[in-house]
């Protein structure tokens, strides 16, 4: 063999070991990343509905399926009903932190709603060692809406934030028994969300990170994102009012996931609507127009939960 072709096979291998190098590290950072989004650190509970004037008991109560003991609040209307609105809060959250999460409280107890707020798992007050973005927090969701039945309330209506938004969507397919649903800032498919925006969430380059990511997601940490599909969840599921919600300029989960999901739902049910808030960022209708988006939870939930107070 001439000097070349030693020199030459030396280059090949120097490459080959040079990209396997970059691979291990790529997936290395990805685990890392992985592990990160898989388990946030928790943000504490800070405030109560008091800071609203509202009162409220602490309660907790078992998820559906594997049952882990969920934290949340019972904030009961001011006259006994059977109306009754559970509220679902978003990525790395908890019950408190969404920015309308206590205004629309507010607004649903003066209105004659009791309302139900509570921490997923692994969020707030509540057990778990993993965020699933929307797979093992319909367990947690149905769960909360098994407690509601069993505290007396017939009718049971569904606000989610973000991550909460899409996991009440998949709540009102799977349970019959939910009478009407907001969801503000949904994603309408978890896979394809991630493999489209994974980077906004990691600040990491697209390629090689995102596709690595789901890949650790999947094998490594058991975690499935196609269970996660409201679109297509909805489809088969018999037909609720939902209001969706969204801002021109969310970048996080961009209008275009309440487009999709309008345009299919609207399809079905003539009376599902979408309200886009120009100028409003993720969740942001609320900081954008806060008499408008409050104006429209409780219209929406007068429409088609009209309250009827109860003997005590």
């Amino acid at each position: 063999m001439t000097h070349r072709a030693r020199w030459a096979m030396r280059m090949v291998a120097g490459v080959i070991i040079l990209a396997v190098l970059a691979w291990l590290a790529t997936m290395a950072i990805s685990y890392v990343v992985a592990e990160k989004l898989t388990h946030p650190a928790r943000k504490p509970v800070t405030t109560t509905p008091a800071a609203y004037g509202l009162p409220y008991e602490n309660v907790r109560f078992p998820s559906r399926v594997d049952h882990p003991m969920l934290s949340g609040w019972l904030i009961p209307a001011a006259h006994p009903t059977d109306r009754i609105v559970i509220e679902a809060h978003g990525y790395r959250q908890n019950r408190a932190l969404d920015h309308p999460a206590l205004p629309v409280a507010q607004a649903l107890h003066d209105a004659g709603f009791a309302v139900l707020m509570f921490d997923f798992r692994d969020e707030g007050q509540s057990p778990g060692t993993e965020v699933t973005v929307g797979d093992y927090e319909l367990r947690d969701l149905l769960g909360a809406i098994d407690y509601a039945h069993k505290l007396g309330y017939g009718e049971v209506g569904l606000i989610g934030y973000s991550m909460g938004a899409s996991t009440a969507l998949e709540a009102t397919a799977a349970d019959p028994s939910v009478n009407a649903t907001i969801a503000d800032s949904p994603f309408d498919d978890l896979e394809t969300y991630l493999q489209q925006n994974l980077s906004v969430w990691t600040n990491l380059p697209s390629f090689p990170f995102n596709g690595e990511i789901l890949w650790e997601v999947k094998h490594l940490f058991g975690l499935d994102p196609n269970a996660v599909d409201p679109l297509k969840q909805l489809a088969s599921a018999k037909p609720r009012p939902i209001l969706l919600i969204a801002g021109t300029a969310d970048t996080v989960i961009p209008p275009s996931n309440s487009e999709a999901l309008y345009d299919e739902l609207h399809r079905r049910d003539p009376e599902d609507t979408l309200w886009l808030v120009p100028g409003a960022k993720h969740v942001g209708a609320y900081d954008v127009e806060p008499k408008a988006y409050l104006q429209h939870i409780v219209n929406f939930f007068e429409a088609y939960m009209p309250v009827k107070v109860t003997s005590s």
